[in-house]
């Protein structure tokens, strides 16, 4: 009986260890995809171009480029050219989408729920499709604290995985002080706004948007005279002494410039009056954290403004208010002027170049066809996933990207290697592992031009 009872206690503790190391994750070395120390600056890969500070578009050529990015693509939205009839027709029928998408995925809640009816029920109701109105003109606000833009009107989350908070599936993306948006429907309890932006929809919470007339919001938006954010966080104050903190903006925000003193510029922001509306103040923020104007559209600049975003921790979806892999290209890019559309996938539509590779497409190919393409303007995009492509070194391809991690086989079992942040590697991680590196899943070079 002793020995039965020693054997049972064997057992259990062997799959208690086997169960254990299931899928276990580790967090990544330091020196990650053989980047070396100075490939870590901008300066290197500066050095390596023919030409750094050769203008790669003039501020005429990014206007027709984002112009065609929103007439002819369809990649991007004009929120101030809204055609009434055609917005909210379509509205009912992507809310509803919505809503069957996420019903049939399997998620989990916070609670640890799988599948809970009772969730996506209340969600469904506080959506209020039965008050989408049909040819109701949008409102329009101006975001006055950083906010997430939702799938769904609730704080909650839902999660492919269980316990996985940090992949919020709800998360669409994030909103910036000062960003413009078209209101165009309402939830049931009044806590949540459907929005539109120039790069995204989604539910977001009223209090952090204030309404005001279409002039008003166009007018802060497209104001002249504006100064651009150039670091990867900018603190706005809303005093001279720089002391009464408000918030603050990501890189490439833009706000309207007033005034420039002593190391301090002036700018409006957006604030929410007692009764909801919007009204501009002025405020205070440090004058090296943002540029007059956009930046000249140089190599040397988005090397700069890249290098400038190292090791800055991922978001989903701006959780945390900090940026995955597609935003952190649409915030670097922005300092130029340039309006990338929001997801990867979008994003690797946007050139007039571009580079396709199937299955069938070796290693080989695809490297040729990378050092072919302009460093610091070509994207390198794969499914799910997006980078910068910086130049070659060894023969070898290098990019800057946003990433949480890869995954490699070790001991005969799928490991996961956490990094969670912007980094420099050569397209090598994932070798090895159940989906390949990122190399062997390249599927298109995309040349900004």
């Amino acid at each position: 009986m002793k020995s039965k009872l020693l054997l049972i206690l064997a057992f259990l503790l062997f799959t208690s260890r086997v169960l254990a190391q299931e899928n276990p994750r580790y967090e990544a070395p330091t020196p990650i995809g053989h980047a070396l120390r100075m490939m870590k600056t901008a300066g290197f890969w500066i050095g390596r171009h023919p030409s750094p500070d050769a203008v790669i578009m003039s501020p005429d050529e990014i206007e027709q480029f984002n112009a065609g990015l929103h007439d002819d693509k369809k990649l991007t939205k004009d929120i101030f050219k809204l055609e009434q009839d055609v917005k909210t027709e379509s509205l009912l029928g992507d809310l509803q989408k919505t809503i069957s998408d996420f019903t049939s995925k399997g998620y989990w809640t916070t609670a640890g729920v799988q599948d809970d009816q009772g969730f996506m029920d209340n969600a469904q109701r506080n959506m209020n499709l039965s008050g989408v109105e049909v040819g109701i003109a949008p409102r329009y606000g101006l975001v006055v604290h950083f906010a997430s833009q939702r799938f769904l009107p609730t704080t909650e989350g839902l999660y492919e995985q269980k316990d996985d908070y940090d992949f919020d599936q709800l998360q669409n993306s994030g909103l910036d002080v000062g960003t413009p948006v078209a209101v165009v429907h309402t939830s049931a309890d009044g806590l949540w706004y459907y929005v539109m932006t120039d790069i995204s929809d989604g539910w977001v919470e009223a209090r952090n948007i204030a309404l005001g007339d279409i002039s008003q919001v166009r007018q802060f938006a497209q104001n002249n005279d504006f100064a651009v954010v150039i670091r990867p966080k900018a603190d706005i104050f809303l005093n001279e002494s720089m002391t009464d903190y408000y918030d603050d903006v990501r890189m490439g925000m833009r706000l309207p410039l007033t005034g420039v003193d002593a190391g301090r510029v002036t700018v409006n922001v957006p604030v929410m009056e007692a009764d909801g509306s919007l009204a501009i103040k002025e405020a205070y923020m440090n004058a090296e954290d943002v540029n007059t104007g956009f930046l000249p559209f140089t190599a040397r600049n988005i090397y700069k403004q890249a290098l400038m975003m190292l090791n800055q921790p991922y978001g989903w979806g701006d959780m945390y208010g900090e940026q995955d892999c597609s935003r952190f290209l649409q915030m670097v890019f922005a300092t130029v002027g340039i309006m990338l559309p929001r997801d990867s996938k979008d994003q690797a539509r946007v050139g007039m170049t571009a580079v396709d590779f199937d299955e069938k497409s070796d290693d080989a190919t695809k490297i040729a066809a990378i050092a072919k393409s302009p460093p610091v303007n070509t994207l390198l995009a794969m499914r799910g996933h997006i980078m910068l492509y910086l130049g070659m070194f060894n023969g070898e391809p290098y990019a800057i990207h946003d990433t949480t991690g890869y995954k490699e086989t070790v001991d005969g079992q799928e490991a996961t290697y956490a990094i969670d942040r912007v980094i420099v590697s050569d397209l090598s991680l994932g070798e090895g592992g159940p989906k390949g590196s990122l190399l062997r899943r390249l599927t298109r070079t995309v040349t900004i031009e």
